[in-house]
């Protein structure tokens, strides 16, 4: 197998079906021996951002894309391949015309015709390898292809052939003149120069060129962003179309501002909360006011890096810090477009943010009578009663959602109110597996995955899924935050597997330990030190980390899992009491709590829980599995 990460620049890209990997493996060595160079990635384990980002560069920087399609492609809906020729398809939209990228090849008798491939593929000849038997002659025409200028692939047009320049004028029959005529001719051509007024026309034409097509582009990267759907994959689509734009008109406010967008969208949905995808939220928007400080675009931009790119993740005492410049902007916007869907949302979020729920609800609603976002506005309005702890009036506006539409978003919730309200965990299950691969392999998705394989009480599904992730760290708003082997520890020791358990463990802590290097008085980080040192029984050194974690918080220290590690059940029970209540399904379902299952105390807080009706739904309860022991921890 190639090293994803080396293959040179270049290279031919096999596209193909886990199903046809024989015969692009036959394709691949015949084109390796021709001294071709090939990408071909035949890992059997596919996921990761490591590796997901690596397919991404590898399509974007590879000289030709050739897909292998055959009855196989024909049979999945899904898969990998597809969201490989989808990329495929957006690059090819960014380069010139006539220059050959994608060269389709058919391995069995699948026809063109009603085949289940992007527009792009049948724009271009399709050539037959049955079974990938690849002969000497298709080689040839790949090096000719690579080495260019091509004149063939896939019945394309000449490389300089571009509707966009000017085109010489034909020669006039009208040749013959008066010598008179003649002189006159050349003499004024000395005077006026018009040579030079053609040299600036066909500036000024290709300038306009450029122009036109960075508009294009910035409306290509609102048709990904407007997407309900909205996800990496989209993303990764638009921040292309960013780049290109603003390479193309470096003074264009609303190319840099939509890619602020972009930046800003990556954070709020935890898929990058990197500081470089921070920074480049902020330098953005600032590039945009900077080129056109009256701009719309780029007003909004700045509103909405506040919003969504400044504080994603924050506490509310961040929030609050860049509040006023954002409401100012956003109620400014408003005034001049009343019903601007993305102002509208911006607002909510920020009014939501801010604990301010009524108002964060108005802007919604008002968001809800727009059909194209109505609904992401009633999966917003569902998530404002999630996080209240309006468990009853989550349902209605999350229905309405899923009933206009079903996207990640939406399905993210109808996870959590399975499990967290309904306890119905088959439910749960059904909508994670609805889920896009893209978005699963996200961190939020992960998040999600861990709460399912979990309360599923299945932790070698768990222990699967974790490790086709291809990373060792995983940050996320969410409940999962930290080194993925702390949750792999888990799994093992709920599977009875404690020596297992305690190396992920010990890793784990190695992980966290190398960032309290960088970060000593980071509070999450030494959260995590001390849940791990319980877990491997240093209680003594867990209290201490915990403690300084909740100085440098200012919160109380939280020492449940240290409480629950000693087999101090009641001192355990005391911080369970003295925290938020607990809807009924979880204390029910939750494997966390299987310590104090047995206990008196517990009992009779999950008997309060089922009789409040803020805590447990007035309907039969779902799904009501057996709850079962776990391994010690010791």
């Amino acid at each position: 197998m190639p090293d994803t990460l080396s293959t040179p620049k270049g290279a031919v890209f096999l596209s193909y079906a886990s199903q046809d990997a024989e015969a692009a493996r036959r394709i691949c060595e015949a084109l390796r021996a021709a001294r071709v160079e090939v990408w071909f990635d035949q890992s059997e384990i596919r996921g990761g951002d490591a590796w997901d980002q690596s397919i991404r560069r590898q399509i974007k920087e590879c000289a030709l894309f050739m897909p292998i399609i055959s009855a196989h492609t024909q049979e999945r809906a899904e898969g990998y391949f597809r969201l490989e020729w989808h990329l495929a398809e957006q690059r090819s939209l960014l380069i010139a015309k006539g220059r050959p990228f994608i060269v389709p090849v058919n391995v069995d008798r699948t026809d063109d015709q009603g085949a289940l491939v992007p527009d792009a593929f049948l724009a271009v000849q399709w050539t037959k390898l049955p079974g990938g038997e690849t002969p000497p002659a298709f080689c040839e025409r790949v090096k000719k292809l690579l080495a260019g200028p091509p004149s063939e692939a896939g019945r394309q047009a000449p490389a300089m052939a571009n509707p966009s320049w000017p085109r010489p004028a034909r020669a006039s029959r009208t040749w013959i003149f008066p010598a008179v005529a003649g002189v006159i001719t050349c003499l004024a051509l000395v005077i006026w120069q018009p040579w030079r007024k053609g040299e600036k026309s066909t500036q000024a034409v290709q300038v306009a060129s450029s122009v036109s097509e960075a508009r294009q582009l910035v409306a290509k990267v609102w048709e990904q962003l407007n997407k309900t759907e909205l996800g990496p994959e989209e993303l990764g689509i638009a921040d292309g179309f960013c780049k290109r734009a603003a390479e193309l008109e470096p003074a264009n406010a609303e190319a840099w501002a939509a890619w602020s967008q972009v930046d800003s969208w990556y954070i709020y949905h935890s898929f990058d909360t990197s500081i470089g995808r921070r920074d480049a939220a902020r330098s953005c928007a600032a590039r945009a006011l900077k080129l056109a400080p009256s701009s719309y675009e780029a007003r909004l931009a700045q509103a909405c890096y506040l919003v969504r790119g400044a504080t994603a993740g924050t506490g509310q005492g961040e929030v609050s810090t860049f509040a006023p410049e954002a409401n100012r902007l956003l109620h400014q916007l408003l005034g001049e477009k009343p019903d601007e869907p993305r102002a509208l949302f911006a607002l909510g979020i920020l009014e939501r943010n801010l604990g301010h729920v009524d108002q964060a609800r108005a802007e919604f609603s008002r968001l809800a009578n727009n059909p194209q976002f109505s609904a992401t506005a009633w999966s917003e309005l569902a998530w404002i009663e999630y996080q209240t702890g309006s468990w009853s009036a989550v349902e209605m506006p999350l229905a309405r959602s899923l009933a206009i539409q079903p996207f990640w978003g939406n399905l993210f919730l109808k996870v959590f109110i399975s499990l967290l309200w309904r306890g119905d965990i088959a439910s749960a299950k059904a909508a994670m597996d609805e889920l896009p691969a893209t978005v699963l392999q996200t961190d939020i998705g992960v998040t999600i995955a861990n709460a399912v394989f979990t309360w599923q009480r299945k932790p070698d599904d768990w222990l699967r899924f974790s490790n086709s992730l291809g990373r060792d760290w995983v940050q996320s708003n969410g409940s999962v935050f930290g080194p993925i082997a702390a949750y792999n520890g888990i799994a093992h020791q709920m599977a009875g597997r404690n020596e297992a358990a305690r190396i992920e463990w010990q890793t784990a802590l190695k992980l966290v330990e190398h960032r309290l290097a960088d970060q000593p008085s980071d509070a999450d980080l030494l959260y995590l030190k001390g849940k791990l040192l319980a877990y491997l029984g240093d209680y003594a050194e867990s209290e201490k980390a915990l403690n300084l974690s909740a100085e440098f918080s200012g919160r109380q220290p939280y020492l449940f899992d240290l409480r629950i590690a000693e087999g101090q059940l009641d001192a355990a029970m005391d911080i369970l009491e003295s925290r938020r209540p607990r809807t009924a399904a979880e204390l029910r379902l939750n494997p966390f709590y299987d310590p104090l299952r047995n206990t008196s105390r517990f009992k009779a807080l999950l008997a309060r829980a089922e009789a409040d009706p803020n805590r447990s739904p007035q309907a039969p309860k779902g799904n009501t599995a057996t709850v079962s022991q776990p391994a010690s921890r010791n």
